[in-house]
């Protein structure tokens, strides 16, 4: 299975946030319509500090970061992973980890949860070697599935964390 990062796995991961955006900036508009300028304005500062420091700057964060810090196209096939013309088999992979929210793991979503808590996640393909490989949720939404079920027999663990950050490539 060709996997990569495209304009569609993007907007997926970021569909959540041009949902809430959309209905933020659809409301500010309308109380510009109705309301008293200076009303509108106290409505708007206090709340577009809460959007943005909640909801848009986590997600950009993570979406800038993901895109800077990983592979941009995979092949993926039963015991074997394939990135820039490189092989690696089962044999050459020690553990396999998915880092996430632990809403992701719990299949947690909705609107108790911020936009990022299930679409931005990463695995960390720690090699015989020494080598460490990132992929991104921004390569398939279900990559964490993907690389799970063609990878039976190696160790997959899973790490919980608030804030998914991808460090390093």
């Amino acid at each position: 299975m060709d996997l990569k990062i495209s304009l569609k796995s993007q907007l997926y991961a970021l569909r959540e946030l041009l949902i809430i955006s959309i209905v933020y900036f659809g409301l500010i508009y309308f109380l510009y319509l109705n309301a008293e300028f200076d009303l509108f304005k106290i409505l708007f500062l206090s709340t577009f500090a809460f959007y943005f420091i909640v909801l848009l700057l986590p997600v950009m964060v993570l979406h800038i970061n993901y895109l800077n810090n990983t592979y941009k196209h995979l092949r993926v096939e039963q015991n074997k992973l394939t990135i820039n013309n490189a092989i690696y088999t089962e044999n050459e992979i020690d553990k396999i980890k998915i880092y996430a929210t632990s809403q992701h793991f719990s299949d947690s979503v909705g609107v108790s949860a911020l936009p990022y808590n299930d679409y931005y996640y990463y695995i960390k393909v720690d090699l015989k070697n020494g080598e460490k490989i990132n992929l991104s949720s921004l390569i398939d939404y279900k990559i964490d599935k993907i690389i799970t079920e063609n990878f039976k027999t190696i160790g997959i663990i899973e790490q919980p964390s608030t804030f998914v950050m991808l460090l390093t490539k």
